[in-house]
């Protein structure tokens, strides 16, 4: 797959040569990208366009292109929030590891998730996923809003997932991936875990309980760290 950069704007063969925007010239300045070397413009949707880096910056749009496809198996997490720069983290993780939809969830017990996530964080947690991807050539952006969902919520939006709840001890998350052949939404609760009201409103929508090792994980590091099983898992490769 080629070097591939998304952009903000449909663009056209005519527009060549063309200036891309200086955060996309720092980005291919520090990736090393030769003159002459060709990579791919991406627009949020629809096809690319091959491109050719040229001696003062600018780029030639050559041809149109398919945009690239990368088959990852459809996973999405519902998440507690955690506090501070550590939502950060798990949106860089999360993405790195191909989620497909993130959900903030609000449970009785986060220390984050009264509200709706601020405009501003959002903003930010897509400029993460939108350089992540770029670095670890994922051509498509996971959902991710700022909106949070009761855990009531999640068997309607997600009425064709198999729901899966992270519980210490609980049979092993491989065994109970491999049996399925729905999409899957993975559900990590806050670090006190779930409520007396929540875990009766999960077993009542059908999630099943999986187990990703003994120990209590942080919230970024647990959803991360089951993506990371469930893919390896369902992944063709």
């Amino acid at each position: 797959m080629s070097r591939f950069f998304f952009v903000d704007q449909l663009l056209n063969l005519g527009d060549s040569p063309w200036r891309a925007p200086s955060e996309l010239i720092r980005h291919i300045r520090a990736l090393r990208i030769e003159v002459g070397s060709e990579v791919v413009l991406l627009p949020h949707t629809g096809d690319g366009v091959a491109a050719e880096l040229v001696e003062n910056g600018d780029l030639l749009l050559k041809r149109i292109v398919d945009r690239p496809f990368l088959p990852l198996p459809n996973i999405s997490l519902a998440s507690a929030w955690p506090k501070g720069t550590r939502g950060d983290d798990l949106v860089r993780r999360a993405t790195e590891l191909g989620v497909q939809q993130l959900i903030p969830l609000s449970c009785e017990r986060s220390v984050v998730g009264r509200n709706d996530l601020s405009p501003s964080k959002v903003k930010r947690w897509h400029k993460i996923a939108n350089e992540v991807c770029q670095q670890c050539r994922r051509p498509d952006l996971p959902v991710l809003n700022g909106e949070l969902s009761k855990i009531g919520q999640l068997a309607t939006d997600f009425d064709d997932h198999l729901l899966i709840c992270l519980s210490p001890g609980a049979t092993p998350l491989k065994q109970v991936v491999m049996k399925s052949d729905k999409p899957i939404l993975l559900i990590v609760g806050p670090e006190g875990g779930f409520s007396a009201a929540e875990e009766q409103q999960l077993a009542a929508d059908g999630a099943v309980l999986a187990g990703i090792g003994q120990t209590i994980l942080r919230i970024e590091a647990a959803g991360p760290t089951a993506l990371a099983i469930a893919s390896h898992c369902l992944s063709s490769e």
